[in-house]
């Protein structure tokens, strides 16, 4: 006889007199270590598909990641890039202020000299005394025509008459258009006629001003200042404006992961109820965990 005490053959140690499993727990403790057996089964069956779902995900996360740091740093270089083209036609304007007011002057200078010209040619009338050949009646027929000082025509020339009859004939250009012919005016009068307005223009030319008026330059001064004082502001504000351009949601701001790895290989497709399987897999996991906890 085998005292209750003792070790069995088998090495393990009998329940204690009294303290017996009883059948509902046996069947309870089997129940869970089944369970547990089929939790873990499920678990490695499934673990595949997890990973493949798990590692899409990181894809997925990777690849989003690199498209927003790619459109980003293009952002950047677009803005840069243009900055830069800013600041150099900038500096170029300023560089040429200096031959822009010589030019002004010059423009100025034209100006004034054209508007004294015209006042002189203006006041300068075609009389009788001063042409020789042209008395007061071609006087006359002239300012019909619109001709009464050396300011409203330009030039005569040769060509045929309006009604297509007889040879050619003098035609005297007005200044503001058109060709006139008078009648007893050809190249004999017309020669006289086209000197006296020569004489006329370089008298006026001669006593045009030379240079501009010091107010006029003074004022040319103040027009290149002002547009330097422009231009500098400008090239000061080019930075600014690049960075306002850099912070704006257009300039695309690099979200917290623009520093992270580049992305990883794209892993095998996993299967359609890929998400499913996943999500079964880790209640088994929690399954499985809780029924292998120690009593």
């Amino acid at each position: 006889m085998t005292d209750s005490t003792t070790s069995t053959q088998s090495g393990t140690a009998p329940f204690p007199p009294g303290s017996a499993p009883s059948p509902s727990e046996v069947r309870a403790e089997r129940r869970r270590l089944i369970e547990s057996i089929r939790a873990l089964r499920r678990l490695l069956g499934k673990r595949r598909a997890f990973e493949l779902a798990d590692q899409r995900r990181l894809n997925g996360e990777a690849r989003d990641r690199y498209r927003s740091e790619t459109a980003h740093d293009k952002s950047l270089r677009r803005i840069d890039a243009r900055r830069s083209r800013q600041e150099s036609a900038l500096i170029r304007r300023l560089d040429g202020l200096d031959g822009k007011r010589e030019s002004q002057e010059k423009r100025a200078l034209a100006v004034l000299r054209r508007e004294s010209i015209e006042r002189a040619l203006g006041s300068t009338y075609l009389t009788a005394a001063q042409v020789n050949g042209i008395g007061d009646g071609l006087v006359r027929d002239l300012a019909a025509q619109g001709i009464r000082t050396a300011a409203d025509f330009k030039r005569v020339s040769w060509g045929k008459a309006a009604n297509g009859k007889g040879g050619e004939v003098l035609h005297i250009h007005r200044t503001r258009g058109g060709k006139v012919h008078i009648n007893g005016i050809g190249e004999h009068r017309g020669r006289p006629l086209l000197a006296w307005r020569d004489a006329a223009v370089d008298r006026a030319e001669a006593r045009a001003p030379h240079q501009l008026a010091p107010d006029e330059q003074h004022r040319v001064a103040e027009i290149i200042d002002a547009e330097r004082t422009r231009l500098q502001a400008q090239l000061t504000e080019a930075p600014k404006v690049a960075e306002a351009a850099r912070a704006r949601p257009g300039a695309r701001v690099p979200p917290p992961w623009v520093n992270s790895p580049p992305p990883m290989s794209r892993p095998q497709s996993a299967p359609p109820n890929a998400g499913r399987n996943s999500t079964r897999w880790v209640n088994d996991c929690s399954t499985f965990r809780h029924n292998c906890r120690p009593t």
